[in-house]
């Protein structure tokens, strides 16, 4: 790790260059990836994520905290994480200091590479208007995260009124297991209409919110939403003629049971998704997520 104080990006910029021919950081990198943090746990957890992110797609990330204060003058302070601590991945860690955050743009433009996607993600917020944002106006693809906020329902809504294309959040990644399950569910015989559906999960959450809508677009039909103690969703219940289909995760657990009338219970793997996980597949798509943009406009007209 280096710890350098007093710096500029161009200087940081050089740095990772010399890096690179030292032969400390692999070439090759794909994308790059601004991780917009509030504190040092949202530092952590960019770090944590960077190895498995990395291995799966090669990047540059460029961590940027807020404007801090101290006694002293304007200055920028930074660290630049090495092999041993983030893999194949570069991490640039930004910390302004008295007005030096001021231009968060020409912080961290320097140390964008060239001809790669850019993508900021805001890790600890969810601005309502990304693409109001200074380093969102700088990327192809902006990701949200609407459960770090005071009214994730309500944050969600406001995105749906003023999203761009390119605009996501980070939590419609959380739900792909469960509308992968339900989707192959669904492709089992007899193939009856289902007549309404459930959802029991953590309302106070956005997950089941954004799965309720999914299967109201895809279902056309009535789906409640049930209030649980779980730590997420905890169940799915697809009511049809001839019985109910049923998927239910209970609290933590990585092992889901799957219910179909007539047939014996079944245990499938359904572990809750980790940040790293997600964030891997929200930066498999550089362009607009069209399903997402159809289930946002859908949950901001409930």
């Amino acid at each position: 790790m280096d710890k350098i104080s007093h710096t500029t990006s161009a200087r940081l910029a050089r740095r990772l260059n010399e890096l690179r021919g030292e032969g400390t950081y692999a070439l090759g990198k794909v994308l790059n990836l601004v991780a917009v943090v509030r504190d040092e746990d949202g530092v952590r957890a960019v770090v944590d994520s960077a190895l498995g992110v990395a291995e799966a797609h090669p990047l540059r990330i460029v961590v940027v905290l807020p404007d801090a204060s101290d006694d002293g003058d304007a200055r920028l302070d930074a660290e630049i994480l090495g092999h041993e601590d983030v893999g194949p991945a570069e991490v640039v860690i930004l910390r302004p200091y008295n007005g030096a955050g001021t231009s968060l743009i020409s912080l961290v433009t320097p140390l964008l590479l060239p001809d790669a996607p850019v993508f900021t993600w805001w890790v600890q917020d969810a601005p309502t208007c990304p693409t109001d944002r200074s380093l969102g106006q700088i990327a192809s693809r902006r990701i949200t995260n609407a459960n770090a906020v005071t009214d994730p329902l309500g944050a969600l809504k406001e995105l749906a009124r003023k999203r761009e294309p390119g605009d996501t959040d980070i939590n419609w990644a959380g739900i792909t297991i469960w509308r992968s399950q339900l989707a192959a569910l669904l492709n089992e015989g007899p193939h009856e209409s289902v007549v309404s559906a459930q959802v029991g999960g953590n309302t106070h959450r956005v997950g089941s919110h954004m799965l309720a809508a999914w299967l109201r677009l895809r279902l056309a039909v009535p789906v409640e939403l049930i209030h649980t103690g779980a730590p997420g969703i905890e169940y799915v219940c697809l009511h049809r003629p001839s019985g109910d289909l049923s998927i239910t995760r209970p609290g933590r657990r990585s092992i889901a049971v799957l219910g179909r009338p007539g047939r014996p219970d079944l245990q499938i793997s359904m572990p809750m998704r980790s940040l790293e996980s997600q964030l891997i597949e929200e930066l498999r798509t550089v362009g607009d997520d069209p399903e997402f943009a159809a289930v946002l406009a859908a949950m901001a007209d409930q």
